[in-house]
């Protein structure tokens, strides 16, 4: 399966290696078909950033609760 070039204005298909204009309407805007896969690679690395700095800030500021120990208890009963 082959990628392909397409004009951004009448979806021509253009091969970008030879023409940097569309034959059909002249226009100079090519659509690049890594575009689509470049921001989802590129909106997922950034999911998993935000996902293990929430994860990371979470365990940080996580409450630990204090036991007392043995003696505090043993003294503190009347």
């Amino acid at each position: 399966m082959l990628y392909q070039y397409h004009c951004a204005c009448c979806d021509q298909v253009v091969e970008s290696t030879h023409h940097k204009e569309c034959t059909n309407c002249g226009s100079h805007n090519i659509k690049s078909p890594y575009g689509f896969w470049i921001f989802c690679v590129l909106t997922c690395l950034a999911a998993v950033i935000i996902f293990k700095v929430v994860h990371i800030y979470l365990q940080d500021h996580q409450e630990i609760p204090v036991q007392p120990s043995v003696l505090e208890v043993i003294s503190a009963r009347p």
